[in-house]
């Protein structure tokens, strides 16, 4: 008997000591799934969290919230003392930084979530051309979850199209990794719409300049192996070539010339004929050999002019600092920035175009 009545205050005790835990009940929290950061007024940040307000019998729907501070903590202080739920980070999807706060630096923004053990790395990132709070308020996406919107977004351009891939982990990744800047998406609000425009670069964690969105089919194929993409090439007379990537990879080759680095990419890409236009209005064969030169002189020109512009700004998202510290004993990072606006670089396209229809 007395075990017994000992069993249940034990029972009791533990019940009613649930109650005191924080609850995670989806209707009782706040599950925050987007975060923007935009510079403010002087030294101060506004912040801005997304998240859902469940409602019974209804869909639910996205509020958004913003705050000034000095630090992303603060801002999230707060904010927490306008919701009427415990805020929580488990669930975010997106992260966004406006353009004017990163060329400052978004270390400190991206150090919270990264310390945060409840958000994982796969969380994506994004840099807007202007202000985040302006596009994560925009209200034709009020009838729908704006951050799930803007993760899937940017992840089918990842899948299907020219955006190089990126989220948390890679960023710090890159941050940390010598010899190699980060980079991120760029997105920018067009009338009521939201696109993305490019590719943000970054010198350590600071925006420094942007390769637009005709030059990311490109950038993609020198940094990871690419498929699925489609690409328009304007080539001589003005014909028009749409290949569609089957496989592509860049290797990289680096050896000392004169006591110097240099380096050669080799890129391979394989490609299937999705559309041709010639520029005579009139029946025309496809010629394989003859576009198939064209279309490597106008990626290795497009590649090398990606590339000067990169040494010009003093940025190294193709990673080509790690590169060379992988071929070189006693490697020395003052010594590489000197080298870098001067490095030779060579780039040779071999791509093989799978065509459809009639060939010469």
């Amino acid at each position: 008997m007395v075990k017994q009545i000992g069993l249940g205050l034990f029972l009791i005790l533990i019940l009613a000591g649930c109650s005191f835990l924080p609850t995670n009940i989806v209707n009782e929290i706040s599950l925050i799934q987007g975060v923007g950061y935009d510079l403010g007024d002087g030294k101060a940040i506004k912040g801005s969290i997304v998240y859902p307000i469940f409602q019974k019998d209804k869909p639910a729907k996205s509020e958004v919230k913003t705050a000034f501070g000095q630090s992303s903590k603060e801002i999230r202080t707060k904010l927490s003392n306008e919701t009427r739920y415990r805020l929580v980070s488990g669930q975010l999807r997106i992260a966004l930084y406006g353009k004017k706060l990163a060329e400052k630096g978004i270390n400190d923004f991206v150090d919270t979530i990264n310390r945060d053990p409840s958000i994982g790395s796969l969380v994506q990132m994004a840099i807007v051309d202007g202000d985040s709070n302006e596009l994560l308020k925009l209200k034709k996406y009020q009838s729908e979850n704006i951050s799930i919107y803007l993760q899937e977004m940017l992840d089918q351009n990842m899948e299907y199209g020219d955006l190089p891939r990126t989220d948390l982990q890679s960023f710090l990744f890159q941050l940390f990794q010598t010899g190699q800047d980060p980079y991120l998406p760029l997105i920018k609000k067009v009338k009521d719409n939201i696109q993305v425009t490019g590719l943000a670069i970054f010198n350590y964690d600071q925006y420094v300049t942007a390769i637009g969105a005709e030059d990311l089919f490109i950038f993609k194929a020198l940094v990871e192996k690419n498929r699925n993409s489609l690409h328009q090439f304007v080539l001589e007379n003005d014909d028009k070539v749409v290949l569609e990537t089957l496989n592509s990879n860049a290797q990289y080759k680096v050896k000392m010339a004169n006591g110097k680095p240099e380096f050669t990419i080799n890129l391979k890409m394989k490609t299937k004929l999705q559309e041709f236009v010639p520029s005579e209005k009139k029946r025309q064969t496809f010629s394989k050999k003859k576009y198939q030169k064209q279309v490597e002189r106008k990626i290795e020109q497009s590649a090398l002019k990606l590339v000067n512009q990169f040494k010009k700004q003093h940025v190294d998202p193709l990673g080509l600092g790690a590169k060379y510290k992988e071929h070189i004993r006693g490697f020395s990072g003052k010594q590489w920035e000197q080298y870098y606006p001067h490095v030779k670089v060579n780039v040779n396209a071999d791509i093989d175009i799978g065509q459809t229809g009639s060939i010469d």
